[in-house]
Order: C-alpha cells, then structure tokens, then sequence
C-alpha cells in the first residue's frame, strides 16, 4: 500500500530546506544584493548613500581590509575616489587627492600593470607596482611594505583588485578598489564574482542620473 504524503509534511520539509540554506555562509552573502537593491524602490535614490552603504557592506560582509569606490567627476571627467570603508585617515586623505583619466584604466597603462581576471577586474600585485616613497602614506601599513610573498592566495600590503562599474556602450562611470581579507588571503572567485554582480547593480543606479 502506498503512503501518502501530507500536506503539513510537504510544508515543514520546503520551510525546513529554506531556513537550512538561509544560514549557509554563501546564501547570507546574498543578502548583500537584497540590501542594495532596497535602495531602488525609495522614494528618491541617492547615489551618495547607495556608494556609501556599498562600500561599508562588502568590506563587512566579505571580511575585506578596506574597500575604496571611485567614480567620474561630472565636473571635469576625471576619475577620482569618493567613498571608503576601512582605510585609515591619512591614507584615505592622500588617496582623495588622486585623479586619473579614462585611459588610464587600461591594463598595463600609465606604468602600472595588471592582471586581468574577466573584462572588468584586474589585480595589481605590489611586485610589479613599487610604491615610491612619496606613496606610501597611500596604504594602511607602511610599515609592512616589501614584505615576501610566501604563497599564491597571500596578499602583500600595496596589493589590490579593481572592478569597473560600466554602463552602456562599455561607459565606464567609476571602479570598486579592495584589499585582500582580514586573513591575508586574496577574496575568493565567488566573491569576485559577487562584486562584479554589485558593480553592475551600481552601474544601473547611476545610468539614469548620468
């Protein structure tokens, strides 16, 4: 004789499997996606919160050092840094201070050199990029400048990834700049993958304020 399943069952297995996959590590970290998009359906959308609140989740959701967004200055069509989370006060004051152009995030251009991950990130590793010594106050130790790499997923202190926010027509409206984690690893593919999703979310928010 068969036995019928019943409907209370099926209801406590589909709530259970969802609660179950709600607290695993990679579906909190959509989360992230929710909160930003939350932005979209208030009344008025500001950038400058939405920028904001970006760069302070991915650093604390994703246990990054630091996270810096730059964006292009209506003014003058310059890229510069406009928000942070996690760089200290002298470094953030020095890097606020840069500016550069639409050429210069090109691969391999204006002397820095990159690897490239996908179409919009790329890594700079602190070997093939030396800080001069008027730089260093741009990182958030110093002092652990020139230090030894000693395994492939290490992160030196002037390492870094760049994921380009781009509009239509491959516009290119500003960049998310990040660290490595808290543990001194490089982010994981997922999490790259993660930030170029958010990047992209970001790029649909400021196409109609262009």
């Amino acid at each position: 004789m068969v036995q019928l399943i019943s409907v209370d069952s099926v209801k406590r297995k589909l709530k259970f499997d969802y609660l179950k996959i709600k607290n695993d590590p990679e579906s909190k970290n959509l989360e992230v996606f929710t909160q930003l998009l939350g932005h979209f359906i208030r009344p008025q959308l500001s950038i400058s919160e939405l920028m904001h609140e970006t760069a302070t989740t991915l650093q604390k959701q994703f246990r990054l050092r630091w996270v810096m967004i730059g964006l292009k200055d209506k003014t003058d069509g310059r890229y510069r840094y406009m928000f942070m989370s996690g760089m200290r006060d002298e470094a953030w004051a020095r890097q606020k201070t840069k500016s550069y152009r639409y050429e210069d995030f090109s691969p391999n251009s204006n002397g820095y050199k990159a690897g490239e991950m996908s179409n919009i990130t790329r890594a700079y590793l602190e070997e093939e990029n030396p800080l001069y010594d008027d730089d260093v106050n741009v990182v958030n130790r110093p002092a652990l400048l020139r230090a030894k790499r000693k395994a492939e997923d290490e992160t030196l202190e002037a390492d870094f990834l760049d994921t380009l926010i781009v509009g239509p027509n491959s516009e290119l409206y500003g960049w998310i700049e990040y660290s490595g984690t808290v543990t001194g690893k490089f982010p994981d593919a997922l999490t790259i993958r993660h930030i170029e999703v958010i990047a992209s979310i970001l790029a649909a928010a400021i196409f109609p304020q262009k």
